[in-house]
């Protein structure tokens, strides 16, 4: 074999030791879980936020254009 094949090989017999290794299978995730849920939030209130401006820009801007037909 080429030695490339052999440390390609080599590369992924590694990594699957690695990720087959039970140290690995044990990492807790809920505080990351908590942080997104949490961003979520906070970006859907946000949203809401923008939405609500961009509305409200929309009407003035209507209104001023009518006060300006009259």
């Amino acid at each position: 074999m080429k030695l490339k094949t052999l440390f390609r090989n080599a590369c992924i017999a590694a990594s699957g030791a690695v990720v087959a290794s039970p140290s690995f299978a044990a990492v807790d995730i809920t505080g990351v879980e908590t942080a997104i849920n949490d961003a979520g939030t906070s970006g859907e209130t946000v949203g809401k936020a923008v939405i609500l401006v961009v509305a409200s820009l929309v009407v003035v801007g209507l209104i001023i254009g009518l006060v300006r037909k009259i």
